[in-house]
């Protein structure tokens, strides 16, 4: 699954989009308490947890180069 954003989108903005391209199911066991965002080389990821710890997925970013963030969502 992917989705794009601007490069200055939030981390609520992005959390949001990623719970709308997940399954109503997968989205309702996600909780923004356990799950994470975090800078990398190739830009920032999140780490999509279920209230008891365990990954649900695994979210990449790129640069488009053109001001905007494509976000992949790798399910677990």
């Amino acid at each position: 699954m992917q989705f794009t954003t601007h490069e200055d989108s939030s981390q609520e903005v992005i959390w949001s989009l990623i719970l709308n391209n997940l399954t109503s199911n997968l989205s309702t066991e996600a909780s923004a308490a356990t799950s994470s965002f975090y800078r990398t080389e190739d830009g920032i990821e999140c780490s999509v947890r279920k209230k008891n710890g365990a990954l649900i997925a695994n979210c990449y970013s790129e640069s488009d180069r053109m001001g905007k963030r494509r976000w992949t969502i790798d399910l677990k």
